[in-house]
């Protein structure tokens, strides 16, 4: 559409092709002149945004840099970029706000940009309110006075409507309201077709992105699926070290004053946190479940086993009895019944050093004695004999080898350049600054940062979860002493890390079965 002189709306058709600054008929060659030296100016503007438009990836920052480059080129008071989302029959743009975006949605047969979606036509009106077709209720909302407005639809390389770009009140050189003309209209052309190539760019590198972003979800259920006695720790864990991050970003203090996290940096630490347990897929299954430091079954196999050396027993002594044509009552009393308290003793030393809890120097040598009887095997004894917690040191080791398998199975993936320290941030998750971490033993700032902030998060997250089966949560309180006074204390993990998780409430996260972290909230 084009303003005419008598002010009426009038639709000028799509395709044309002119000059971007038209020269009017019968113009000297001063004016010629002028206007080609304008028209230069103009295509080094193009040129200018061409190269930076080129440069841009990510969609929403590129919107943000067309919209800028719009509002500066056609020297209006406000232009916006609204995009076409076919599902919803809707028109969103996207507002910056700090590292993050949110989306602003209208109907896309809603007023002048949803006349030009609906027709696909070029729309110029030197006064918004005298057309029916402005929505006033943005006016009102926003209490910016729309005056004359320029908007022309965007299509795809195969001529699908891509979106709409949108210019506000025109002002002349001295600041004035004037209409858009024709030239405008010309320029505004030319931008529009160049910021519908690279915003097809850039949707589709999206969509590749959002692929990305699907198979690490689905790996990361995966993971959860592999280990249902850790279901959702991946998710906690990521969402507790996200809220670090941005506290640690937020920090004007030092040791953070000088340490930020751009939106690379955040996806980053997102997707390390997901996949950062991703090598328990070749841990054995009954290691990751393991409740008791026996096998399932195993204790019910012991008491079976030394019942049936009851009942042999039993049996070698009636005989013996009925041998010696004696009374069996003497006997038992004398042989079996001993015995009978032995295994008793015995099976109620097994259900108790089953469960995880200190073994004490007394306790292993009646295990011992045990093992010597041959009332336990030599695994049973081993097992019954871990003095802390309930994997042997043997299962230790296939626990443990989890962070070697994700770092073996991340590092192979060709990460962008954005994402390249993402095996190496899973692979610190469990050194401590004192050396005694693992499996590489790393010190201090040899270990990654965003390692030591998913330090934290795994540490407060393993001593407060409720879906282990070997132990019980603990209270947040007992958490924080732990955290605190036995870890940061002694330099195994920043100190000022562990104030800061707790002084910005970065433990406060929402429902652990919520999917927001998974998909990239």
């Amino acid at each position: 559409m084009n303003a005419n002189p008598s002010g009426e709306t009038r639709v000028r058709p799509k395709n044309r092709s002119q000059r971007l600054l038209p020269i009017s008929p019968g113009a000297s060659l001063a004016e010629q002149a002028q206007v080609q030296e304008q028209e230069i100016e103009k295509l080094h503007l193009l040129l200018e945004t061409v190269r930076d438009l080129g440069t841009e990836i990510s969609l929403d920052l590129l919107m943000g840099l067309i919209v800028e480059r719009a509002s500066r080129m056609m020297n209006c008071e406000r232009s916006s970029l609204f995009l076409l989302d076919r599902e919803k029959n809707e028109l969103y743009s996207l507002v910056a706000q700090g590292l993050d975006f949110r989306k602003i949605r209208v109907p896309s047969d809603v007023g002048l940009i949803g006349h030009v979606a609906r027709t696909g036509e070029t729309v110029n009106v030197p006064d918004a309110y005298t057309d029916p077709r402005f929505n006033k209720q943005v006016d009102m909302q926003t209490g910016f006075r729309t005056r004359s407005v320029l908007a022309m639809p965007l299509h795809d390389r195969r001529g699908d409507l891509l979106g709409v770009i949108q210019c506000l009140n025109n002002r002349n050189e001295r600041g004035a309201p004037i209409p858009f003309d024709n030239t405008d209209e010309t320029f505004l052309s030319a931008l529009a077709g160049l910021a519908a190539v690279f915003l097809e760019n850039a949707k589709l590198y999206r969509d590749m992105d959002a692929l990305f972003e699907a198979i690490v979800t689905a790996v990361s259920l995966a993971i959860d699926s592999r280990d249902p006695c850790t279901s959702g720790h991946s998710r906690r864990v990521t969402q507790y070290s996200l809220n670090l991050a941005r506290a640690v970003h937020a920090c004007d203090q030092p040791p953070f004053d000088k340490i930020k996290y751009t939106r690379e940096r955040f996806r980053q630490l997102r997707f390390a946190g997901l996949l950062h347990d991703v090598g328990k897929i070749g841990v054995r299954e009954y290691i990751l479940c393991k409740a008791d430091k026996l096998p399932a079954g195993n204790v019910d196999l012991i008491r079976s086993r030394l019942r049936l050396k009851l009942a042999e027993k039993k049996i070698a002594l009636l005989e013996r009895a009925a041998a010696e044509k004696s009374a069996p009552a003497p006997l038992l009393a004398a042989e079996f019944e001993p015995l009978v308290r032995d295994i008793d003793a015995a099976l109620a030393l097994v259900e108790a050093k089953n469960k995880c809890g200190f073994v004490s120097d007394e306790d292993l040598a009646k295990l011992k004695a045990l093992l010597d009887k041959g009332w336990l095997t030599e695994e049973e004894h081993v097992n019954l004999s871990v003095r802390k917690g309930n994997l042997t040191e043997a299962e230790w080791v296939d626990m443990r080898s989890h962070v070697t398998k994700s770092y073996e199975m991340l590092i192979r993936i060709p990460w962008p350049k954005e994402l390249r320290e993402l095996p190496e941030v899973a692979y610190t998750h469990h050194e401590k600054r004192d050396g005694s971490g693992y499996p590489r033993k790393l010190k201090g700032d040899e270990i990654h940062f965003d390692g030591q902030v998913m330090c934290v998060a795994d540490i407060y997250d393993a001593l407060t979860s409720s879906d282990r089966p070997y132990k019980k949560a603990m209270p947040h309180e007992v958490a924080v002493r732990i955290l605190t006074e036995e870890e940061a204390a002694h330099f195994k993990i920043m100190p000022e890390l562990v104030k800061l998780f707790f002084d910005s409430g970065c433990y406060k996260i929402a429902d652990a079965s919520s999917t927001a972290v998974l998909a990239g909230a």
